[in-house]
C-alpha cells in the first residue's frame, strides 16, 4: 500500500476525515481569532466560514450518521449516498469551493464571500426543514442553529452594508448555495434511480 492509499484508507476507509476536519476547523478559528484586529470583522466573518462548516461536519458526519440518516429516511435502507460520495461532496463542494471564493473575497472583492456564506445558511435552513419534515433532530442540526444562521445571517448582513453592494452580488451567493445542493441531491437522486434499476 503506497502513501496515497494509507491516506484515503485512514481518511475515507476508517472514517477518520471528520475528526481531522474538527481538529482542523477549530485550529484554524483559533488562528482567525488571534488576527482579527488586522483582518477586520468583515474579512474575519467571511474566512470563518470553512472552519465554522468543517467544525459543522465533525456533528454531522461523526460514525457516518449523516450518511446512515440518509439512507434510512430517504432511501428506506436503500443506500442514497455511500460514504466514498460523502467525503467528496464535503471535500469539492465545501472545501475547495469555500478556499476558492474565500480567496477571491480578499483578492477581488469582499461580496464575493456571499457565496460562502449563503452556502452555510442555506445549508442551515435544510436542516432545519429536515427537522421538520422528519419530526426529529438529525445530524448538523445543533451547529445549525447555533452557529450556521445567526452567524451566516450577521455576515450577509455586514457584507450588505457595503457601498457596491448590489443584487448581482446576491444573486450569485444565493444562485450557487442552490446549484451547489441541487447537484448533491440530484446525485443522491441518480443514484437511487440506478439502485432500482438494478434491482429491477
Amino acid at each position: 500500500m503506497n502513501a496515497r492509499e494509507k491516506m484515503w484508507n485512514w481518511l475515507v476507509t476508517e472514517w477518520q476525515w471528520p475528526k481531522a476536519a474538527l481538529f482542523c476547523g477549530v485550529m484554524m478559528i483559533l488562528l482567525l481569532t488571534a488576527v482579527l484586529t488586522k483582518l477586520g470583522l468583515m474579512y474575519f466573518l467571511i474566512a470563518v466560514t470553512l472552519p465554522m462548516y468543517m467544525v459543522h461536519q465533525f456533528e454531522e458526519h461523526y460514525n457516518n450518521r449523516f450518511c446512515l440518516m440518509l439512507n434510512e429516511k430517504i432511501g428506506r435502507g436503500k443506500v442514497v449516498l455511500t460514504p466514498k460520495q460523502v467525503f467528496w461532496i464535503n471535500s469539492l463542494w465545501v472545501w475547495a469551493l469555500s478556499m476558492v471564493t474565500i480567496a477571491l473575497a480578499f483578492l477581488v472583492n469582499p461580496l464575493i464571500g456571499l457565496i460562502p456564506v449563503y452556502f452555510l445558511v442555506l445549508n442551515g435552513i435544510l436542516h432545519c426543514l429536515q427537522a421538520i419534515r422528519f419530526r426529529s433532530s438529525n445530524p448538523g442540526l445543533f451547529t445549525s442553529l447555533i452557529v450556521f444562521l445567526p452567524v451566516g445571517g450577521y455576515t450577509i448582513y455586514k457584507l450588505s452594508e457595503l457601498p457596491d453592494n448590489c443584487w448581482q452580488y446576491q444573486a450569485l451567493g444565493i444562485g450557487v448555495a442552490v446549484i451547489g445542493h441541487a447537484a448533491i441531491l440530484l446525485q443522491a437522486g441518480l443514484h437511487v434511480v440506478s439502485l432500482k434499476r438494478g434491482a429491477g
